[in-house]
């Protein structure tokens, strides 16, 4: 068993990669804190401190304890605690990453949906995201752009672990999964650049790949197939060229040691960034608030002067400027209601006409879309179901031959981008495929 060591101090360094930029001056002052990240894996336990502050973060301490799940959990907390002392920040709790083989994520889509309504809406589909029955499941989602992220564990484990850590004398202020902790943490100084395609491989072979791109804002996944196939197929998720090279965490965020790292990084900066908690609400431990005292007061000095500077100068000089123009505009407001009222019924008018245009070339458009696949597909293929929609065709079956259909598919002048939905299967004779090709020059509601 390794003891527990203490790290020297090293500034982390500033991910090179970056759309955005960096962040700015009132989110990197806020940017302040300490954090301890827990990986959870097979038999040890991967343990990180880090401090945040404006000017960077440091990684104080950081150790393995080994054989934890064979130890009295009294014995392996009383080191983390010696740990925790020596680094300086006793107070601090816990952020726990699960074992990935333990969390499924999923991304859903939920265009349309007001921000205040995202959690009712997830709930109503809770059911259809985990293949756990009825069992009890606990699950936590974030928003990732235009995705939002959920991550579902069953119940009886999420409380077995909380057990576990409260033995041991652990407070724990979150229970997350490592690409919940890794979205957060790119994000904390800079706006990642796209794509982002991460790879690791832990002991037991278990591929884990989290990638962020334009056509996915969100992907993690973990495999027991070989690396180079679970990244073939993570590519084809993120639609992303074959080679795209995939990079390990210490590249993506220069200076991380582990995923214990990034949780700690993560949780050193709950002021700026937030990231999906499986933890209830009411059972999450928290942190001693002085080390929020002077970054408090700091902020709060800078919003005074910013509105001394911005809002309060500025506003005394417009009061008679708005005067005027308020009296202008309340002579022309008659008109203006008048025109807009008629550029309404313009839209709403042009809406029908294209709804009803759309109609009437529908169900022609899709009789040719069977004629063609009738003239296309060979006579020895066989096709279990043909699923049209607006932009795109899915077709299942079996074929001597899966792979020629795409080059099949992609000489027609009505298909495009064809390619596997799902893995190609094989029974005694023949292979079992999905395809999904594009329609040319049409746009809608993508398949599922």
């Amino acid at each position: 068993m390794t003891a527990p060591q203490t790290v020297t101090a090293q500034p982390i360094a500033t991910p090179a990669r970056t759309r955005g930029g960096a962040a700015s001056p009132l989110r990197l002052l806020l940017t302040f804190g300490s954090g301890l990240g827990i990986a959870i894996g097979p038999a040890n336990l991967d343990v990180a401190i880090v401090r945040s502050r404006p000017s960077g973060a440091v990684l104080l301490a950081e150790t393995t304890l080994r054989g934890f799940r064979l130890r009295p959990a009294a014995e392996w907390g009383a080191e983390l605690l010696r740990l925790l002392e020596k680094a300086g920040e006793p107070h601090l709790t816990a952020t726990v990453l699960l074992p990935r083989d333990e969390v499924i994520v999923r991304a859903v889509n939920l265009p349309g949906v007001a921000e205040k309504d995202l959690a009712s809406a997830i709930e109503l589909q809770i059911d259809m995201l985990h293949p756990f029955g009825d069992e009890e499941v606990a699950w936590a989602f974030m928003r990732a752009g235009s995705a939002c992220v959920v991550g579902l564990i069953r119940k009886a484990v999420l409380d077995g672990w909380e057990t576990l850590f409260g033995e041991a004398g652990i407070p724990v202020s979150a229970f997350t999964f490592s690409a919940a902790a890794i979205y957060s943490a790119l994000r904390i100084r800079n706006t990642p650049a796209l794509p982002v395609l991460i790879a690791s491989t832990d002991d037991r072979g278990l591929t884990e790949i989290y990638g962020e791109s334009e056509a996915r804002p969100f992907y993690s996944s973990a495999f027991t197939v070989p690396s180079d196939r679970a990244l073939n197929i993570s590519r084809g998720e993120l639609r992303l060229p074959q080679d795209y090279r995939a990079i390990a965490l210490s590249e993506a965020l220069p200076g991380a040691t582990g995923v214990a790292w990034v949780a700690a990084l993560a949780g050193s900066a709950r002021l700026t960034n937030r990231f999906a908690n499986l933890l209830p609400a009411e059972r999450r431990a928290s942190s001693a608030r002085r080390q929020y005292l002077l970054p408090g007061i700091l902020a709060t000095l800078l919003i005074l002067g910013l509105l001394g500077a911005f809002v309060v100068f500025p506003a005394m000089e417009q009061r008679n400027y708005l005067a005027a123009m308020n009296a202008e505009v309340h002579q022309l407001e008659p008109r203006a209601l008048h025109a807009q009222d008629l550029e309404k019924r313009a839209a709403v008018n042009r809406g029908r006409i294209a709804a009803l245009d759309e109609i009437r070339r529908r169900p022609q458009a899709d009789l040719d879309v069977l004629n063609e696949l009738t003239r296309l597909l060979p006579a020895k293929v066989w096709t279990s179901s043909i699923e049209i929609y607006t932009d795109s065709v899915v077709i299942a079956g079996e074929a001597e031959q899966a792979a020629p259909l795409l080059k099949l598919l992609d000489s027609s002048p009505l298909f495009q981008n064809s390619e596997f939905a799902l893995s190609v299967t094989h029974n005694a004779q023949n292979e079992q495929f999905r395809i999904k090709t594009m329609r040319r020059g049409r746009t809608g509601r993508s398949t599922p």
